[in-house]
């Protein structure tokens, strides 16, 4: 019996995704639960297995091309118990003109055939099966009848321009197409300000460089983040808003009393955010390694979902690509998010004499309609503070 497998709702609000990749093709025999394709979501990721056991008859759909829930993936010839379980559902709730359920898959509206997949290609393509001969069974419309024909009317490779002269146009796909989307939401609801500090780590240096040795024996690479975390974390409690979201449906600002920390870090596909839980519960190294080990599985799109949701207060650090200071875009709907710039040794007065000091560039970002200018300055201060003199984040434990 054929059978349709449809894009799940996967959860965690996502409503579309991308074909990466097919793992099987049309022919080939597969078996419950086995992988059938990989499909990028803006979150993560993801591997669909099969739901049934029998012959891929049909794959629906492009690498490349964007699906929603509820779009049909693969045809699949089923055999077994669960066809005939389904058959038996398909004749209980059918009616003398047919049904069009999952199991549906040829929907015949004269005098064009076709299935749902090919004719939502065709409506993608603008292609009016009217004017396209069926080659399949009984002169059905396939997939390849709608390209052949969309191959016909488009424009030949290289022949795009505008008023200048020739263009490329490359469609906005994956993790930049999600970024795009979400930057567009942040720049139309946040009204944004952002203030730039230094911080002077010279002390803190000094403290890394001699628990880096230590923190390497345990097989923990100790980098400067895991101390701004820390440091954002008393700020966060004495600044509570924050650490919140506002509600315009509601017009209530709601403050999170958890502390989730996002990361905003940069892989071959764009710019992901994970999410530390709980920093507030976690010592340096633990945050050490728990950031190393989820900015690798985000670099090689093995995070999972729920390493990516919950954050309540972004972190991003520019400062690895040699940027100094910047202007971070709030990661919507947190209210704010801190930037780390280009560490460096410059020349600065101390007690009336130059010296040279080892700084370190921070930018603020904020939602102006949840906070006020003045205690952006003094958030950003606690943070300082504790930086400055990192026996703080040891007087006050975890």
């Amino acid at each position: 019996m054929l059978c349709e497998f449809k894009f799940p709702d996967v959860g965690e609000g996502i409503a579309e995704g991308e074909i990466v990749r097919w793992l099987v093709k049309e022919g080939d025999s597969v078996k419950e639960d086995q992988d059938l394709l990989e499909v990028e979501t803006d979150k993560a990721l993801l591997t669909l297995n099969s739901p049934y056991t029998g012959k891929v008859t049909q794959l629906h759909g492009k690498e490349g091309e964007i699906i929603k829930v509820g779009d049909v993936l693969t045809t699949i010839e089923a055999g077994g118990e669960q066809a005939t379980a389904l058959e038996a559902e398909k004749r209980d709730s059918g009616t003398v003109v047919g049904t069009l359920g999952d199991n549906e898959v040829v929907e015949v509206v004269r005098p064009v055939q076709a299935t749902p997949a090919v004719r939502a290609l065709a409506k993608q393509m603008q292609i009016d099966l009217a004017s396209v001969k069926g080659t399949g069974p009984g002169g059905r419309i396939t997939k390849e009848d709608v390209e052949t024909a969309a191959a016909k009317t488009a424009p030949q490779a290289g022949a795009e321009a505008d008023a200048y002269g020739s263009v490329e146009k490359i469609p906005l796909r994956g993790i930049r197409r999600t970024v795009a989307k979400r930057m567009a939401e942040a720049s139309k609801r946040v009204a944004e300000v952002t203030i730039w500090e230094d911080a002077d780590i010279t002390e803190l240096e000094q403290v890394r460089a001699k628990e880096r040795k230590v923190a390497e024996e345990k097989g923990v690479k100790l980098t400067y983040l895991p101390f701004l975390i820390k440091a954002v974390l008393p700020a966060l409690k004495v600044h509570p808003y924050f650490n919140a979201s506002l509600d315009e449906a509601a017009e209530a600002i709601i403050l999170k009393k958890y502390f989730n920390v996002g990361i905003a870090v940069d892989t071959p596909d764009g710019l992901i955010v994970f999410v530390i839980k709980d920093a507030d519960k976690k010592n340096i190294l633990d945050l050490a390694k728990e950031t190393a080990t989820l900015a690798e599985k985000a670099r090689h799109r093995k995070i999972d979902l729920h390493e990516l949701k919950g954050s309540t207060f972004t972190i991003t650090n520019y400062g690895v690509v040699g940027a100094s200071y910047g202007t971070p875009i709030i990661n919507y709907p947190e209210v704010a998010i801190l930037g780390l710039g280009k560490i460096e040794d410059r020349p600065v007065v101390r007690s009336g004499q130059i010296a040279i000091r080892k700084m370190m560039p921070l930018s603020l970002a904020f939602d102006h309609r949840v906070i006020d200018g003045v205690e952006a300055g003094r958030f950003l201060g606690v943070v300082i503070q504790h930086l400055e003199d990192p026996n703080l984040m040891l007087i006050e434990g975890k």
